[in-house]
Order: C-alpha cells, then sequence, then structure tokens
C-alpha cells in the first residue's frame, strides 16, 4: 500500500505560524489549514510552508521535494499550494541566508534557498546590508505590481503543469490576495485550471483578510496571523471545493 502524503506549500499562513503565538512549532503546524485538511483527507501532512516565503520560494520547494522525495512507486502525493501575495521578491545573493534557523519545525526544508533575499513589504532588513539592499527593491515592487503578478501566474503554470505532468492530484489557493485581472495577466489567468484553484480571482476570499474581515481576531499573534479556528474553517471550504470539482469530472 502506498503512503498516503499531502505536500503542503507556503507561506507563514500556510505554515500555521503564530497559531500558539510562537512564530513556528509543532502544534501550529498540525492545526495549520493543510494539516487539517490532510486529516480529513486520511493523508499524512508533510507542511514545508516558509515564513516568509515568496511565490517563487514555495514553487521551488515543491520542485525541491519532488526531486529529492517522491517516489511514484511507493507514494500517493497530493499537493496543496498556497501562494502569497505576488509584491515579495526573490534576489539572488552571493551570502548565503539561514532562514531555517528561525522555524525548526519544518518536515521539509530546501535548502536552495540560501542564496537569495527574501523582500517583503513592510521588512526594512536586520543588518547593515539588508538595510541598504531592501529600500531599493521596495521602490521597484511599488512602482511594478503588475509585472510582479505576472510572474507569479508564471510560477502558478508552472506548478500546474509540472503536477499535471506526474499526474499529481493538487489545490491551490491564495492566503494574500495575489492577483488582479488586466489586460495584461489575462492570458496567464485563463490558461490557469479554475477547477483545481479555489477563489483564484476573488482577493476578498484570500485566507487571512476573509476571515480578519469575519472578525477572526488571534489574540496570541504578533503579527498577522490566524488561530485555529479559521484554519479549521478554511480547511472545510477546501475539501468542498475539492470534493465539489470531482463529483463534476
Amino acid at each position: 500500500m502506498k503512503n498516503k502524503i499531502v505536500l503542503i506549500a507556503g507561506c507563514s499562513h500556510t505554515s500555521g505560524s503564530e497559531i500558539d503565538g510562537t512564530q513556528d512549532s509543532k502544534y501550529n503546524r498540525l492545526h495549520s489549514y493543510g494539516a487539517v485538511l490532510a486529516d480529513m483527507m486520511g493523508y499524512e501532512p508533510v507542511n514545508m510552508a516558509e515564513p516568509g516565503a515568496t511565490n517563487s520560494t514555495i514553487a521551488r520547494s515543491i520542485l525541491d521535494w519532488f526531486n529529492q522525495k517522491y517516489n511514484s512507486e511507493t507514494m500517493d502525493v497530493f499537493v496543496i499550494a498556497g501562494w502569497t501575495e505576488s509584491t515579495r521578491m526573490e534576489v539572488p545573493s552571493d551570502r548565503e541566508q539561514w532562514y531555517e534557523q528561525h522555524c525548526p519545525h519544518w518536515d521539509f526544508y530546501s535548502t536552495t534557498g540560501r542564496y537569495y533575499w527574501r523582500i517583503n513589504i513592510g521588512y526594512k532588513g536586520g543588518d547593515s546590508e539588508e538595510k541598504e539592499l531592501i529600500p531599493k527593491y521596495h521602490k521597484f515592487m511599488v512602482e511594478n505590481e503588475r509585472y510582479l503578478e505576472i510572474a507569479s501566474l508564471n510560477t502558478v503554470l508552472q506548478i500546474q503543469y509540472f503536477l499535471k505532468s506526474l499526474n499529481i492530484d493538487y489545490v491551490m489557493c491564495n492566503t494574500m490576495p495575489m492577483i488582479t485581472l488586466n489586460t495584461h495577466t489575462k492570458f496567464y489567468i485563463d490558461c490557469i485550471d479554475k477547477t483545481k484553484y479555489f477563489n483564484l480571482l476573488d482577493s476578498d476570499r484570500a485566507f487571512y483578510w476573509y476571515y480578519r474581515k469575519l472578525g477572526y481576531e488571534n489574540p496570541k499573534a504578533k503579527y498577522w496571523h490566524h488561530d485555529e479556528i479559521p484554519h479549521k474553517l478554511y480547511a472545510e471550504e477546501l475539501k468542498k471545493f475539492i470534493e465539489g470539482n470531482k463529483q463534476c469530472s
């Protein structure tokens, strides 16, 4: 009998960050929406989501896991890709980064991310090198949001076609608003399989903001993260979406 695995990739919202008030813990990962969905499906969760991850980080971690771990003869894999906001960038770096030090409870960590800076809006840098580098990219990100959306959409399609080439079932979702429909993004959006992507264009239904607007708040969180209840509710929503599309196929 094959091992049933749900591979969970994303940023801090998918890792379950701050569910218990800490940035990373086994408890957080086991109560994240991906792990709850895995339990509903009767699968084992492998949560490799990384706080601070960009969409390119998320995609590369999926590719790396399959490259290192996947065995089609012994594994039945379902993938959850929880994409984050497009206004995040990875910048190649000659200096090795040690992001895994901050989150020791990964089920898998892709070391391919060690030679990239992760540039997020709102983070000004920790050391002098980061503080010099990051503002330049913040300016670029603010002025080129549509370019970053196209880059994210290409990343989505990369993983879509990769998983379909292996006949791997999956679901995608947005944990933060990511995409707008416009002249430049329409082509890429038209190529995305909507039966595998939950609320692709509905920014109001992105995981974090949807439940925040419904009034859910996590008093244990220092940053913007939910507790157990929204994660459980989102897992139920994803399960309904997956099952509904299976019935239609």
